[in-house]
């Protein structure tokens, strides 16, 4: 009896000021309206930026992305000499950890940059339509990117970037690039110019575009000749008329990846 007559006497006292501060709920109501009112645009916001991080180029590109931390041993520079290694012996040498195969888009991209931004659709509408519009007998495509604005936080005292450090360990790689550069069909096709094959050659930062995408091919299907770089482009171009820019921009892809249009070796 003592235990019910307290739970009586704890509703009592509820309901005992639910009357006599009656005043104060339509405040508290107007209030919670206001409060739920101001959230909604910060909440809105919030999800707007997500949802526009999660569909920017850099976020497409960090799934690709090979980092440049740890000097000579990060896997940037690791895969750079392991495509050199290939190039000399003809044969693919890549580690099968990078998942690449033996022809993949290699593609120095940085976070704020406009043409990186305007390829994006298109290497996304190719990778995605990949094996349902082009051939099926392209193998697989792989892409792999290296941020040339990369920010190391491993506490090097060094004045030079990562980048440039990069670039310093493999002026081989980058003169290799600018000479296939040279005597490809899409440099014969105006596609690319002196000035820009130059600024690779000479392997400075300020030169070298973003992106420059570059295609390793050291599958069966195309001559000894053309293993390893076959073909570099700057812009990506739109070749196709179906009035889809990013699907234009991806039949440009394609002329690349089976070394056609522009990109055709008489």
């Amino acid at each position: 009896m003592i235990v019910l007559r307290a739970i009586g006497a704890f509703f009592a006292r509820i309901w005992r000021w639910i009357r006599e501060t009656a005043w104060v709920q339509p405040l508290l109501i107007v209030g919670l309206i206001f409060g739920i009112m101001f959230s909604i645009k910060p909440i809105y916001n919030a999800i707007k930026d997500a949802r526009a991080k999660a569909d920017s180029a850099e976020t497409y590109y960090r799934q690709f992305q090979v980092s440049l931390a740890g000097g000579e041993d990060s896997a940037a520079s690791k895969l750079t000499t392991q495509i050199m290694d290939s190039i000399h012996s003809q044969e693919n040498k890549i580690d099968k950890s990078y998942g690449l195969g033996d022809k993949f888009f290699l593609m120095f991209v940085a976070e704020t940059c406009d043409e990186c931004n305007r390829a994006k659709g298109g290497f996304e509408y190719f990778e995605d339509n990949f094996k349902t519009l082009y051939a099926n007998d392209m193998g697989d495509f792989h892409l792999v990117t290296i941020f040339t604005d990369e920010v190391m936080t491993d506490g090097s005292d060094s004045d030079k970037t990562a980048y440039i450090q990069y670039m310093e360990q493999h002026t081989d790689f980058f003169e290799e690039v600018g000479a296939q550069a040279y005597d490809s069909p899409y440099y014969l096709n105006k596609g690319i110019t002196d000035d820009q094959i130059y600024g690779i050659i000479n392997c400075d930062p300020e030169d070298i575009r973003t992106p420059t995408t570059i295609l390793i091919d050291f599958s069966e299907k195309h001559d000894s000749a053309l293993k390893g770089v076959t073909d570099v482009f700057i812009s990506v171009e739109e070749v196709g008329t179906s009035g889809n820019s990013d699907a234009n921009k991806a039949e440009f892809i394609y002329d690349a990846w089976t070394h056609q249009g522009k990109f055709e070796r008489n």
